[in-house]
């Protein structure tokens, strides 16, 4: 899991590990932890526009 202490929008990237797509932070090399993916979920909620219901 990635140690990092603030992981912004835009270094993430994905990979394909066999049938699941692995959010990974570009700087480490490795996956967000569950409390980094809900930050990048929200992150990405608020670009997008998108309203949660």
């Amino acid at each position: 899991m990635c140690k990092c202490p603030k992981v912004h929008f835009y270094e993430i990237e994905f990979k394909l590990d066999g049938m699941r797509i692995i959010s990974k932070h570009k700087n480490c090399g490795d996956a967000l932890s569950e409390v980094q993916f809900i930050e990048f979920e929200k992150q990405l909620v608020k670009l997008w526009g998108i309203e949660s219901k």
